[in-house]
């Protein structure tokens, strides 16, 4: 089978990096690294439990899982401080409650110099096409919320704006009903399956990092980037950690 294009531009990203890190949320993408590179494999959830979940994925590439974490709930905190060299997070932190907080506990964990390679998907390549952007401020009052969990009715826009085409074949009867009853069931599946709860384009989303960053008085650039035009699909960016303050 043939990789997809953004496939083989994170790739071309992928062998220039050394060391051992960390690979969150790898599931049926892990990355290629060079034979310099060690890595542990992260995930909310194990491999068994994501075959339940996700039917649709190829279970046979799934990754075994080293660690299981919640972002959401104690991030990285079994890691020292300036300990990694990498950090590969892909498609991950649009699924997250508080990417604040993953934002900062990445970065924590990081050595000086060490890079956190992150992308997202742009809404326009995706299902998420018609929803609205995720604005910094909405963030930002959301994770003030106690407790500091996902509620069903953060969804609610799913079923405003996903297009009928959009939706796998088995749901689409469901999305048609209107009823508080289906509207419910709905809702909880995507709570279980963590959907994207963050919807970003690529300027949006590194608005949002910026914004992190300087909030929470962390150094570090913006080293490379390839944007969603590019590889049809997401932003993928590096950003070098300095240090903090």
């Amino acid at each position: 089978m043939l990789e997809p294009l953004f496939i083989k531009k994170r790739n071309n990203f992928y062998r220039k990096l050394i060391g051992s890190g960390l690979e969150i949320g790898a599931f049926e993408h892990p990355a290629k690294l060079p034979e310099n590179c060690s890595v542990k494999y992260c995930d909310v959830i194990t491999r068994e439990e994501a075959k339940l979940l996700f039917p649709e994925v190829n279970h046979e590439d799934l990754v075994n899982i080293d660690y299981i974490i919640d972002l959401d709930c104690g991030g990285l905190e079994r890691f020292k401080d300036n300990s990694q060299d990498f950090i590969i997070i892909n498609h991950v932190i649009e699924h997250i409650f508080d990417p604040v907080h993953a934002l900062v506990e990445c970065f924590r964990v990081l050595k000086p110099n060490g890079l956190l390679v992150m992308s997202v998907p742009d809404k326009r390549f995706t299902f998420d096409i018609h929803r609205p952007l995720t604005s910094i401020e909405k963030i930002f009052t959301r994770i003030k919320r106690v407790p500091k969990v996902v509620r069903n009715d953060d969804y609610l826009d799913i079923l405003d704006y996903i297009a009928i085409k959009d939706v796998p074949i088995e749901l689409r009867s469901k999305f048609t009903d209107k009823s508080e009853k289906v509207r419910n069931e709905l809702l909880n599946l995507f709570m279980s399956r963590k959907e994207h709860l963050n919807v970003w384009i690529d300027e949006t989303f590194q608005e949002f990092v910026e914004e992190v960053l300087s909030k929470k008085k962390i150094r570090a650039d913006l080293v490379y980037k390839i944007d969603s035009q590019e590889n049809e699909f997401e932003f993928f960016g590096v950003w070098k950690k300095l240090y903090s303050s």
